[in-house]
Formats: C-alpha cells, structure tokens, sequence
C-alpha cells in the first residue's frame, strides 16, 4: 500500500512535452510509481479534471533572511512552490558576524521546514565580512579570504554564489573581483547567479559584463529578474535578450529568471541617491543626508535625467511611518508637507535606509518577452511577510500569475511554462531527484485547475491567496489546499 495517490489528473511531468492522464503514487516521501490502477493508498487525492505537474521551484527568493523564525514558508506553498533558492542579490543570511555559513547550515537542518530551501552565499555579506564597506578593490588577502569562505560554504552545502551588483557594497567590487570568486564557484561546480549593476540607462553594458564574468570563469551563470527599467529603456530587452543568445551560440551556460510583474521593489535609497553615498555603509549615507548642499546637488542631477512625476513610486515598508505604507509618494508627500523627492530623502534618513517601495517601471511586453525565453525560469525576488503589512505581490502571487498569463496571453505553452518552473530550475541548480514526474523523485507535486489558476494578491490587497490551486505536496506531505498551507512540516530534521 502506498502512503499516498493522486489519481486521476492530467499528467505534465516538467519536461515540456505533452501531458497525458494517470496517477501518481507516493511512499516514504519520493514518487514510487507514475501510470494507472496503481493500487491502493492510504490518502486519495481525486484530481479529475485538474492539472498535476511536479513542485514549483522558486529560481530566485530571499527566504533565507526570515526562514529560521517563519519555517513554515506559508507564502512559498501556498503558490505551488515547494523548493526556493535563496540568498540571491548578493546578500544571504551566512557568513555574519555571529554565524558562519556552515554554522548556519547546520542550524538550518535541524529546523523543520514547509519547504524545501537552497541557499546561496551572497559576494556583498562575503565582502562585508572580510573588509569595510568602501569603494575600493579587495587587497590580495582580503580577496583570498572571500575565496575561502566561499570555498568552505560550497563544501557545507551552500548551492552557488549570488552577485549584486546594484548594491553596496556588491556595487564597489571591479570586475576582477567578480571572476575571481565566480571561478571558486565553477570549480565546485556551483552555479553564479547576479543582480547585475545597472538595470536602466546601461543595461545593455551591465548584461555583457555579466556575460563577460561568467565567460572568463567557466561558471553557469544566471541573470536575476533580467528587467529594463524606465520606459525609455524597455526597447533594450531586444538586445540584452540577444545578448544572451548569442553567449549560449558561443557556447555559455547561461539562463535568467523573471518574476511577471511591472513593478520591481527595493529600498528607497537605491533609487535616489548616488552610489558613492553608500560607500560607508549607512552611517556614510546619513552623513550625506544632512549636508544641505549635498542634497539640494543630489536633487539637481536626479532630475536632470528624471522626470518630476514620482507617482511611480508605492511605499510597502517605512518604519515609523504605518501611516504611509501603500500609498503612492506624491499623496505621501502632501502628508509630510514636502515636495516628493524631498519627502523621498527625509523617509531614508528617518528610517536609517530601512524604507522599501514598489516602482512602478517596467515594460509589461517586455517582461513577457523575457519569459518566454527557452533559458528563462520564474522567480518571486520575494522573501517571507513575517510582521510585514505591505509587501510586493510577488512574494505571494509569482507562479499563479505566470500560469494565467499562459491562459490569458498565451506567451508560452503550459508544458513549457511547467518546464519553466520546475525541470529547468532543477537542472540549472543541480537539485537531483526534483523536477519531474518520475518513480525515484521527490514527492514534490502540485495540482491545480488551469482554467482558473490565477493571482489574487495586488499591491494593496497583497495577503490575498491564490485561486484554483488544488493541493501542493513537498516530500509527500500535503503543505497546501486550496492555497491556503495546513501547516505541515515537509522537510524534516536531518
């Protein structure tokens, strides 16, 4: 007898080919068996008339920061993700000051967990824990340290390295630095993955420096959210996108990820100050945020390239500031009696950098163009809510979206977009035994109706679940039905 059958479904296994009807069959958490009349179980899931494909992977997520406090991972199962590879944009929760990246890793084993998590070993928090947060290239023995704190990740289990580019202090690393510590992952046969450092005016450059890092280390390589922000730059994804075709004919493994929205979120600071502010950390940024002369120089050559409607802009976090969380900043402005960008700068410093937001800036058609790329996987960019009341819909809203956009736009195929989501992450991350609907892998299953599967969760209704997801399994357990997590522990204690 089986632990567990889903019978009856439409069968997409993850390779992209076309589905067929059967049953899935499930014992001591890996798939025993895929066909018809498979015997009895202990736990039917009728699936007439829905779809059943393996787990959704998250190619890109931030989960890592908050999984040792928030386990559960409600936000990841609750879409269909039943695996995330975390600790991307350069930053991840090991090696800090008080936890080694192997300390870490072994915390996190003995932690039960809804989910199953992949965690990448983030360049900005290897740099930050072996120089200061300056402008400057690593000396000989700093750049060694990194090299062997991130050589000593890998072998505790670590699944690649994450650069970001647009971030200090990932931002004040030369290109040197990058192949460097990207040979260290190739060799380990580890993937690098990167926010890369511009993602507006010099998109097109920022992605041939990316390809120019993964060609000279021999890594794969994996462009984050690959996006072209502000529309006067959407027409560059034509280029970037051959680009990258172009470093695949040459022979590079090379792929990206998209999360299907038009809106991307960062910290304030990221969007309104120089990156030379940020060279000292915070302490260096608020310095620059009470000189009066350098603020009114900041706002000057902001708007000298910008135009004066902030309306794009949509505050989720402001500590401090309850009262400004999911407004748009010129109806923040009116609040704070200040002009928007200055209302912009005074939430930065009140706040010590801590105030995030959505921008409102990037091309729908593009990112679909983006998406259908054969080398693209879906991504959420999104971490887990904890306390937080706003947030991005990403974080909840990714897969279902991507799948009513197969129904609605036909940018893909549904085995394709499958695909997408599940073998492909699988491959390009090495995650043996997941992927697919084959006897040996992990029970790592979902199901839903793709006539209704879709996003509920917008920028201001952002708790809303998704519709049309049937039942999601990680490792056999059921984590989810009808989108909402039933608190089961899928990943046990090693």
């Amino acid at each position: 007898m089986y632990q567990l059958i889903v019978k009856n479904g439409f069968l997409l296994d993850g390779t992209g080919n076309p589905g067929y009807y059967g049953d899935v069959a499930i014992r001591d958490g890996r798939i025993a068996a895929v066909g018809k009349d498979l015997g009895s179980a202990e736990q039917i899931l009728d699936a007439t008339g829905l779809t059943v494909t393996p787990g959704f992977i998250d190619s890109h997520s931030h989960a890592d920061a908050k999984v040792l406090e928030h386990p559960l991972q409600a936000e990841k199962t609750e879409q269909g993700v039943t695996t995330s590879i975390a600790g991307q944009c350069g930053n991840s929760a090991a090696p800090v000051a008080k936890m080694t990246f192997p300390q870490f890793m072994d915390q996190l084993k003995k932690t039960p967990l809804g989910a199953n998590l992949v965690c990448f070993v983030g360049h900005g928090t290897l740099r930050k824990a072996v120089m200061p947060e300056q402008d400057r290239a690593p000396t000989d023995r700093e750049l060694e340290a990194m090299k062997a704190i991130l050589a000593e990740a890998l072998e505790h289990g670590a699944g690649g390295l994450s650069f970001g580019l647009f971030y200090a202090p990932g931002c004040f690393a030369r290109e040197a630095e990058l192949v460097a510590l990207a040979k260290v992952a190739a060799a380990h046969g580890a993937p690098v993955s990167a926010h890369i450092r511009n993602e507006g005016d010099q998109v097109v450059e920022a992605v041939g420096e990316f390809i120019r890092v993964i060609r000279m280390s021999g890594a794969r390589g994996i462009l984050s959210h690959h996006k072209a922000v502000r529309r006067r730059n959407w027409p560059k994804i034509q280029k970037t996108l051959a680009l990258l075709q172009q470093a695949v004919a040459e022979g590079l493994d090379i792929y990206c990820d998209v999360y299907p929205y038009c809106a991307s979120s960062t910290t304030f600071s990221q969007a309104f100050v120089p990156k030379s502010w940020r060279a000292e950390g915070v302490e260096g940024l608020l310095r620059n945020l009470a000189d009066p002369d350098l603020c009114r120089e900041n706002k000057r050559s902001y708007f000298e390239t910008e135009e004066e409607d902030l309306s794009w802009v949509q505050v989720t976090v402001c500590p401090g500031y309850p009262q400004y969380e999911g407004l748009r900043l010129p109806e923040i402005a009116q609040l704070h009696g200040k002009d928007p960008f200055d209302t912009a700068m005074d939430l930065i410093r009140d706040t010590k950098d801590s105030c995030k937001a959505c921008f409102f800036s990037i091309g729908e058609e593009q990112m679909l163009q983006v998406l259908a790329w054969e080398r693209t996987m879906v991504g959420s960019d999104g971490g887990l809510q904890g306390t937080a009341n706003v947030y991005h819909p990403r974080l909840r809203g990714s897969f279902s979206r991507a799948l009513r956009y197969v129904r609605e736009r036909g940018v893909v195929s549904l085995p394709e977009m499958i695909r997408k989501m599940t073998m492909l992450p699988a491959q390009v991350y090495g995650l043996t035994g997941k992927g697919l609907l084959r006897p040996g892998y992990d029970g790592d299953i979902c199901v839903f109706d793709p006539e209704t599967v879709c996003d509920r969760a917008g920028f201001i209704n952002c708790h809303e679940k998704a519709e049309g997801l049937r039942w999601v399994l990680v490792n056999g357990q059921v984590a989810s039905e009808n989108a909402i997590a039933t608190g089961a522990f899928g990943v046990k204690p090693e």
